[in-house]
């Protein structure tokens, strides 16, 4: 292992790094869209009072658009775009020589990253394994990207030798100490992103599974993660609890040809989400009790609030108020299913009702820059018919089929494990239909490296004679995303348009 593990930075050489920076990148003008899709009927309480209130269910999408931001002869620039700050933590464990063809993979692979990192960001390259070490820059600290420092990153990666065990949990610390003088917000804003390559998992020797938690919760909201698995000795959990808590993806590959090209696109990603400081603020009428709210789409993520406004409460003047940020978007489109427990009043019975205002707010420094939908009615109406409040919103019933596949599959891998093959065959029929319920081509995809299909309609399907650990592995990783409903996404609505 080279090198040795500093606890602090260099703040003179962050500082001479920034200076770097002379000219603002600049890129179009961005756009945010708002949708609510949800059955705005509840059945009444009978009697009243009685039963747990009901529970209101409504996806939420939010999309992100730059007119001409493809286009190389696009509309001029007008707006000013956060920098790019890019760590790439590469496994340098004694693991990753066994075999050697692994670490020249890897190596291939960060230089594939480096070249994606615009010219005038900050980077760095750090060697993870039981400690970490700075493998570019050589002290602690940022270097600014061009072509001498793309190219003096590239020769310390050869000269770094590997060694030693696995702890990624300190190498999400160095991150983090890396990143934590860079602002999140305002003109000066900084895109901060880390890409974790690992061939392992955690040795509780080194890191134990709660000591992981406790650097990845530290870690969340300073900056985004994604990781890659290599090989097939890495832990699902571990992946997927990195990447979901850092709002990232997780990616397993088996192919050690196509890691540079996968590593080249999500650093290339991440360069291109340069829309930042974005929140989902929800007002919740007086009564209502907010249950859940889920990223559901491109991941399915747990969210909570950064924060929580319960004056309207303790006044009795009106409901919980809560915000959730977002963090850097680009390109793309994201759904989220809300939860909110209804208040019922006999009075009310037929009343279409606001019972939760969804708004999307970018501080004081993205108004100027962005434009804004305008917040949007999730609505609810008392009924007693039956016609209307059986009804299933197609968004919702979408993202809760999703939910049952990954719960379907999740048991089947369970099964497998503890060798009840004909209880783990019928589970993966069902998942295979489920799949196909959703438009999920890529979990199918998975699927068949699982089961032969038989009836595909049906869900009737056998086990493989021999299933290897990373196809399940993989699938595992693949059920953990979704796919939006019909297989493309929303259309944008035009800010300050019709509800």
């Amino acid at each position: 292992m080279a090198g040795q593990e500093d606890q602090e930075l260099d703040q003179e050489q962050r500082s001479d790094a920034t200076r770097w920076l002379s000219r603002e990148m600049r890129g179009p003008r961005a756009r945010v869209g708002l949708e609510v899709s949800q059955v705005v009927e509840l059945p009444r309480p009978r009697p009243p009072g009685t039963a747990e209130p009901a529970r209101m269910y409504a996806v939420l999408t939010v999309t992100v658009r730059r007119p001409g931001a493809h286009a190389p002869d696009g509309p001029a620039p007008d707006r000013p775009r956060p920098r790019l700050a890019e760590v790439l933590l590469i496994d340098h464990s004694s693991s990753m020589v066994i075999p050697p063809s692994r670490l020249a993979a890897a190596r291939a692979a960060a230089v594939s990253a480096l070249a994606k990192i615009p010219d005038g960001a900050l980077f760095a390259l750090v060697a993870g394994g039981d400690r970490t070490a700075m493998i570019y820059p050589r002290r602690p600290g940022l270097a600014v990207a061009h072509a001498e420092s793309r190219a003096a990153a590239e020769a310390a990666l050869y000269d770094c030798t590997p060694g030693g065990g696995t702890a990624m949990g300190t190498w999400l610390e160095r991150a983090r100490l890396l990143f934590r003088d860079l602002p999140a917000g305002g003109s000066g804003a900084y895109v901060r992103h880390a890409l974790l390559l690992t061939d392992g998992k955690n040795e509780p020797g080194y890191e134990s599974r709660e000591d992981l938690n406790d650097r990845v919760r530290r870690c969340a909201g300073v900056f985004d993660c994604d990781v890659v698995g290599i090989g097939d000795a890495w832990e699902t959990e571990e992946l997927l609890l990195i990447a979901g808590a850092l709002g990232g993806r997780t990616r397993a590959v088996e192919d050690l040809t196509r890691l540079p090209g996968e590593l080249a696109a999500l650093t290339g990603r991440a360069a291109e989400r340069d829309v930042t400081g974005l929140r989902l603020r929800l007002y919740h009428r007086a009564g209502a009790h907010p249950h859940s709210l889920e990223q559901v789409h491109p991941t399915r993520t747990p969210l909570t609030p950064a924060r929580t406004d319960l004056t309207g409460v303790e006044t009795g003047a009106g409901g919980p108020v809560e915000e959730y940020e977002l963090g850097p978007c680009g390109e793309e489109t994201r759904a989220y299913l809300l939860c909110v427990g209804a208040p019922y009043d006999p009075a009310q019975l037929g009343k279409e009702l606001l019972l939760t205002e969804v708004e999307i707010d970018a501080g004081e420094h993205g108004t100027e820059h962005l434009e804004l939908p305008a917040p949007q009615p999730v609505l609810m109406r008392w009924t007693d018919d039956a016609d209307l409040y059986s009804r299933l919103d197609p968004q919702v019933a979408h993202f809760q089929h999703e939910e049952e596949l990954h719960r379907t599959f999740e048991r089947a891998c369970a099964e497998l494990k503890r060798g009840a093959r004909e209880e783990a065959r019928t589970l993966l029929g069902t998942a295979w239909r489920l799949a196909g319920e959703t438009g999920d081509t890529a979990m199918r995809d998975h699927l068949r490296r699982l089961v032969r299909v038989r009836d595909s309609e049906r869900g009737t399907v056998e086990l493989l004679d021999h299933i290897a650990r990373f196809d399940v592995e993989a699938a595992r990783i693949q059920s953990s995303m979704t796919v939006l409903p019909g297989g493309r996404p929303p259309r944008a609505r035009t800010p300050g348009g019709p509800r």
